[in-house]
């Protein structure tokens, strides 16, 4: 069985690719190796198990590359292009897109501009309204069409227990130079948070407010080209895609928020409210900004636990801003 090591050492090599000698850049992360070359874009899923995800298999890839092409076509058309196999051809040689026995799936994308990002336009300082129009303009017209699909409020409301009782056993360990008592602190009172918006999370539930949405919509994920692509959703567990419009882009505000740019939050917000006539209420919005910052700490304190961080006094720093974030939202809605 070919390693690996071994797909990943042909795919970083130019000879993989039809079409010319281009250089090739391999990136890791933690559920895929993705290689960039000239105008695309190559993404290999590692053979990964994890609480929501098993990618143990191969078939379990291949479905998996079919489904983020079918997921993000909804909000990223012209960037998602196809899957295409890696094969061993008879005399044992590997191809991209042959005639052989397939070893591995890949997603193949069209490569969007870095420079259009909407994270890079924040650290330029280059977002203007017309940027904040069109993203809202094309947000409003996703969810006006989305799945709405029918959920059973206490499978929601155990699942967001569930991930904050995640979030403490991540948080709690004390290793690392994080605030630990105001970690406590805060999940205490987010328990408390998530008691007191139930009716109002019930009653936005209830009257199909809820969608199919992104599920990971960060600034990294969005590129003001022509047409504006929002890509990268979260694809491996539809359950963490059915969401309240408001809460992704609660989330939305609070990662611009984290990168410098607080006022984004509040001109998406209320340019939204204005496209689908729709709105919550100040507390529920910053409970969904304070659990959203609360899992984004939790994802950066298990790369300290897990061993993954090269730079460790670099996700301790991004844990205390994500708590400190969710902290001063969980102040706004009237939290202890």
């Amino acid at each position: 069985m070919l390693s690996l090591d071994e797909k990943v050492g042909f795919l970083s090599s130019s000879e993989a690719y039809p079409g010319g000698r281009l250089p090739v850049t391999a990136l890791e992360t933690h559920m895929s190796w993705v290689f960039l070359r000239g105008d695309r874009v190559y993404k290999l899923k590692k053979p990964v198990v994890r609480p929501f995800i098993d990618f143990s298999t191969l078939a379990a890839r291949e479905f998996n590359c079919h489904e983020e092409l079918r997921l993000n076509r909804r909000l990223a058309p012209d960037t998602y292009l196809r899957v295409v196999p890696l094969v061993s051809q008879k005399d044992g040689r590997l191809a991209l897109d042959g005639q052989g026995t397939v070893v591995e799936w890949l997603l193949e994308m069209r490569r969007l501009p870095e420079q259009f990002m909407l994270d890079r336009l924040i650290e330029a300082g280059a977002v203007t309204d017309d940027h904040l129009d069109k993203l809202v303009d094309r947000l409003a017209a996703f969810y006006r069409v989305a799945e709405r699909p029918a959920i059973d409020p206490l499978e929601h409301f155990r699942m967001l227990e569930c991930e904050n009782e995640v979030n403490r056993q991540i948080l709690r360990h004390a290793e690392f130079d994080v605030d630990h008592q105001a970690i406590r602190h805060l999940l205490n009172d987010l328990d408390c948070a998530l008691h007191r918006f139930r009716e109002e999370i019930t009653q936005r539930i209830q009257e199909g407010r809820y969608v199919e949405g992104h599920g990971d919509l960060r600034p990294e994920h969005i590129c003001f080209s022509q047409p504006i692509a929002i890509f990268d959703c979260l694809e491996f567990d539809r359950r963490l895609r059915m969401i309240d419009p408001f809460d992704e882009i609660a989330f939305l505000g609070m990662e611009c928020a984290f990168l410098g740019a607080p006022a984004i939050a509040e001109t998406v917000l209320q340019l939204l409210q204005q496209a689908l006539t729709d709105h919550v209420s100040s507390g529920l919005r910053s409970f969904y900004t304070a659990f959203r910052a609360t899992l984004r700490a939790r994802m950066c304190y298990s790369h300290l636990l897990d061993g993954s961080a090269v730079l460790p006094a670099l996700w301790e720093d991004r844990t205390s801003r994500y708590i400190s974030l969710a902290r001063v939202a969980l102040h706004r809605c009237g939290s202890p």
